[in-house]
């Protein structure tokens, strides 16, 4: 009769906790299995069952051989009255199976087993899905269930054992009935009753690359606390920071270990390894969420940003532009406009004729013009000459006419367009991409972080390869190619052409404080690897995963993130062009200064070929 209490007791709990699937450890007769699954076989919710005798129990893959599922959670039931429940119970302990993919009934029908001495050692988590069943049968024959919850916030951190009672139910052959609550927890979720780890110390991984990690404990932590110089160390330093904000949320005590970097390869060493080898139950730094460290680590939620850049100045010596002064028009259009300016010209030419031969003496000139003198005229109409030589003939003046209206038209449209393009901004480079640089003879400096180096060594994109195979390593013995990031920001400001690779966050605090604005709107800006969020990672298996997640987005939505990220991390240079005056530099004059040399010396020369020409002429005679 009692199995049959515990059959409905079993589907209640199941029901109330929405799992369908269970694993049922016993140690009852043949007959009494009979009676439990017919049970659960005739409740009116299907449930998914299988029965493991524990006297045929092997101690050997106890998750691979009984546990192995693809469902959010699987119900586990044991009967602690069996004999060998301890062992199976010790080895689930060995086997951190006491997590939120496993949800345990644990039963106990005796009254002294000393639940909480025994299982106080065990390596649960603040994860932990496990109901502790106290039996006691009532007088009128029915059987009541009391229920705690059982969790710890971390053995292995000094987490003590938690038992918190949540409700009695009381149950018979038919069904199972609510008697009462025996806390507050049924208000709260899973979380909302873990949400402090008071009584634990975190293990976290902290990174520093600015200072030297041989420094004593209490110095680096002070000078990662500190708000001053965000320039420098600004993503450890603000991840950091954010984690201080998450030690008070959580309450909980902390245990430093520092490293220089966040690791040598994906997943190994520094911080990253730390978390991956479980040595660290955190990582205070936020890192980039690689393809090989998502199979070993989860990505909780985005805690920043990563962006690495080269920037430097555009050469006054590489910048001579001539076609900014074609680039109102397209070919089409000049060709057209100059088929016009002659066709104009022929058209002058004729009514001068005409204007010559027909017409009396007294209306129109004394002369006849040349073709090449009508050229001349509607070149000078084009660039907003006037002229001494008008037709006298309604015609030919309306021709005239037109010809200065197009023109007026043109000239404007063109100066405009000239114009706005010379004094919009600054002339800037046309390297646009990492394989345009690295085949450019532009010199070449980095700054010199850790994750720089690694991704020069293990990226997969060939414009990196090439560029590390003509930029760095023909510079191996250069000692100026990994300067600090002042020293670089200021090279590229002093030597036009000089390229420094530097990270963004840290790096653009330079080129606030030392640039102009001139000078700021003068720079290049080249991606040195795609931009990525940076995310704070925990071990994919950890216990703290989701608790961790929704501290971190209670951050997030309180404006706390915001408010440290704009401390902390400055991702845009802004340019202010409105703010000055944009000289128009030799690079746009200099064609112009070259045609007026070139004109002048064609007309020297044909100015000598005439007077050598006049010369002959007179000797002749």
């Amino acid at each position: 009769m009692q199995l049959l209490h515990l059959a409905n007791f079993v589907l209640y709990n199941l029901l109330q906790s929405r799992i369908t699937f269970i694993v049922i450890f016993h140690c009852w007769q043949r007959n009494e299995t009979l009676q439990f699954a017919q049970q659960i076989y005739n409740s009116p919710q299907l449930i998914y069952h299988q029965f493991v005798h524990l006297n045929d129990w092997n101690w050997e893959h106890l998750e691979q051989r009984y546990l192995d599922h693809q469902q959010p959670t699987l119900a586990i039931y044991v009967d602690l009255q069996c004999v060998r429940s301890e062992a199976l119970l010790k080895e689930a302990s060995h086997s951190q199976l006491y997590n939120q993919h496993y949800h345990w009934v644990l039963h106990d029908s005796l009254s002294g087993f000393g639940f909480y001495k025994f299982f106080a050692p065990f390596n649960l988590s603040v994860d932990a899905n496990v109901d502790y069943v106290k039996q006691q049968l009532l007088d009128n024959g029915d059987t009541n269930y009391a229920v705690y919850d059982v969790y710890s916030n971390g053995n292995h951190i000094g987490g003590k054992l938690n038992m918190t009672g949540n409700y009695e139910v009381n149950c018979n052959v038919t069904k199972c009935t609510l008697k009462c609550y025996l806390s507050t927890l049924h208000l709260r979720s899973k979380y909302g009753h873990r949400e402090q780890l008071r009584d634990v110390v975190l293990r976290v991984a902290t990174v520093v690359t600015q200072r030297p990690i041989t420094w004593s404990p209490e110095c680096l932590i002070r000078y990662l606390s500190q708000d001053n110089n965000t320039h420098i160390d600004a993503i450890a330093r603000f991840g950091f920071h954010i984690n201080l904000v998450l030690k008070d949320i959580l309450q909980c005590g902390m245990n430093y270990t520092f490293t220089d970097r966040w690791s040598y390869s994906d997943i190994n060493g520094g911080s990253v390894g730390a978390v991956v080898d479980q040595t660290a139950d955190i990582a205070s730094a936020p890192c980039l969420a690689t393809e090989g460290r998502l199979k070993r680590m989860s990505a909780i939620i985005e805690t920043g940003y990563f962006r690495s850049v080269c920037i430097f100045r555009t050469p006054h010596n590489a910048g001579i532009r001539g076609d900014v002064f074609l680039q109102p028009f397209s070919a089409i259009v000049w060709y057209l406009f100059g088929a016009l300016l002659l066709l104009i010209a022929l058209l002058l030419y004729l009514v001068f004729y005409v204007e010559y031969k027909r017409m009396p003496r007294r209306r129109h000139l004394n002369y006849m013009p040349s073709l090449l003198t009508t050229i001349l005229i509607s070149l000078g109409a084009a660039c907003s000459q006037s002229s001494a030589l008008i037709p006298r003939s309604t015609g030919g003046r309306l021709a005239y006419f037109a010809l200065f209206l197009i023109s007026f038209i043109m000239y404007n449209y063109y100066t405009s367009v000239v114009v706005s393009s010379l004094l919009n901004s600054p002339v800037k480079s046309d390297i646009k991409t990492m394989q345009q640089l690295a085949e450019s003879s532009l010199e070449v400096g980095l700054e010199p972080l850790s994750f720089t180096k690694s991704y020069l060594n293990y990226s997969l994109r060939p414009e990196i390869h090439l560029f590390s195979k003509l930029k760095i390593e023909t510079q191996t013995n250069n000692p100026e190619l990994w300067i600090t990031a002042e020293k670089g920001v200021l090279r590229v400001r002093d030597r036009p052409g000089y390229v420094y690779v530097l990270e963004a966050s840290s790096g653009y605090a330079y080129v606030e404080h030392y640039y102009t604005q001139q000078e700021i709107c003068d720079l290049n800006e080249i991606l040195f690897r795609p931009e990525l969020l940076i995310y704070t990672h925990l071990h994919r298996n950890s216990s703290y995963k989701e608790l961790i997640r929704l501290k971190l987005l209670r951050v997030l939505e309180s404006g706390v993130y915001r408010k440290h990220r704009n401390i902390w991390a400055r991702m845009k240079l802004h340019c202010y062009a409105q703010n000055f005056v944009i000289t128009v530099g030799m690079e746009y004059v200099a064609p112009l200064f070259f045609m007026l040399i070139c004109g002048y010396v064609l007309v020297l020369l044909l100015l000598l070929l005439e007077l050598a020409w006049e010369r002959y002429v007179q000797r002749a005679r």
